[in-house]
């Protein structure tokens, strides 16, 4: 359970050599379908700057720069930041992308920065997700979409069992994010689920 447990909490902070095992599984595989599944909510098309939040192995970054004429990415994993960058260095070298490492409750943008803010199966890991909901409101512009991804509904058995292996793993159901994001500011929230799978995707405004 030792050697289990040291690499399955490699999903809230990669570090070291299993970090980079897992860096590397974030970017292909279920993870990817997961995303093309979430980013068909979000419902803009084309749009300035956008934003990925524990943007891990830079995957979804790649996928917002298609709709993004620049793209941040921020990670308080220097493997992920690392990863994502490697990823993405075609986009960096065009000054299209600048991947970051950092924390989502004191995000380092200015005010009204983004289009669009995304987060792919990394809220569960927000040890003050109140206090990084009101940065991610902070840093989007009026009228700009936060769109977050899990794996999860919050209450599916997978989910429990490695919440309970995970240490600092929170889960939300759809209606405890709508509560949060709602407190932090944002209208319009939608939650969407998967017809087959425990997958959640809840979307918010910036008014």
């Amino acid at each position: 359970m030792g050697l289990l447990k040291s690499f399955f909490s490699q999903t809230k902070k990669p570090e070291g050599f299993l970090g980079r095992i897992m860096v590397n599984g974030m970017n292909g595989g279920g993870h990817a379908s997961l995303a093309e599944w979430g980013f068909g909510f979000i419902g803009i098309e084309k749009v300035a700057c956008s934003l990925d939040c524990g943007c891990g192995g830079g995957a979804n970054v790649n996928r917002l720069l298609e709709r993004s004429d620049t793209v941040y990415g921020i990670d308080y994993s220097d493997v992920s930041v690392a990863k994502a960058k490697e990823f993405n260095a075609d986009a960096i070298r065009k000054n299209r992308c600048r991947i970051l490492q950092g924390d989502v409750c004191s995000l380092p943008f200015a005010d009204n920065s983004f289009d669009i803010v995304t987060a792919f199966e990394t809220v569960y890991f927000w040890q003050d997700i109140e206090k990084a909901f009101s940065e991610v409101y902070r840093v989007l512009k009026s009228g700009g979409v936060f769109a977050i991804t899990n794996e999860s509904t919050g209450t599916d058995k997978t989910s429990v069992k490695f919440s309970k292996i995970i240490d600092g793993m929170n889960l939300y159901t759809g209606e405890m994010l709508k509560t949060l994001l709602e407190g932090a500011g944002f209208t319009g929230v939608e939650i969407h689920s998967h017809p087959d799978k425990p997958w959640l995707n809840v979307t918010a405004v910036k008014a």
